[in-house]
């Protein structure tokens, strides 16, 4: 499959976003700063896809040389059947202009006073995992993925793997 034939516009400046895309398409995505539409830190899956899309679209109507445009939203949402864990999700929208799919990421378990934090303080998970991996921007580098990990996953290594999922719909043969 041909990934690097379409013209992507991605709704985001974020480094480890943009190098999701370029490993996932083989392309320089054209990289747009347009609003979520959902809150800085998204708390269910539902909020996160839904940012996802806004900034699928916008960076699409906004980028006209682009054929698909791409949102790459990562987020908080809550298991309440299984594990009683937050999980970090990591969703990718893509959208043509008239078709839309939804890729997702790895979904990883998030230390509970980190989602305690987060509602307490009404502050993003990144400001946590810079103040634990004592630096600053690591959403733009591996992210929580990384400093769990030990930098086994990288942010970017998620969401490559999000935006293959929802674009492989536009250039596999078997979706038409």
């Amino acid at each position: 499959m041909d990934y690097h034939i379409f013209r992507y516009a991605l709704g985001t400046t974020n480094e480890a976003k943009r190098l999701a895309v370029q490993k996932a398409t083989g392309t320089e995505p054209i990289c747009l700063s347009v609003p979520s539409g959902v809150a800085a830190q998204p708390m269910s899956e539902e909020e996160t896809i839904t940012g996802a899309i806004n900034r699928a679209k916008a960076a699409r109507s906004q980028a006209p040389e682009a054929e698909i445009g791409l949102g790459l939203e990562g987020g908080l949402t809550y298991d309440e059947q299984f594990t009683k864990q937050w999980y970090l999700i990591s969703i990718c929208a893509a959208w043509n202009g008239s078709e839309l799919f939804i890729g997702k990421g790895l979904a990883f378990p998030i230390p509970n006073q980190a989602v305690q934090r987060i509602q307490q303080e009404q502050i993003e998970l990144g400001t946590i995992i810079d103040e634990w991996g004592k630096t600053v921007g690591s959403n733009h580098r591996g992210g929580a993925y990384s400093l769990l990990t030990d930098n086994r996953v990288r942010r970017s290594d998620v969401f490559c793997d999000a935006v293959i999922a929802a674009i492989t719909p536009f250039v596999s043969s078997l979706y038409k």
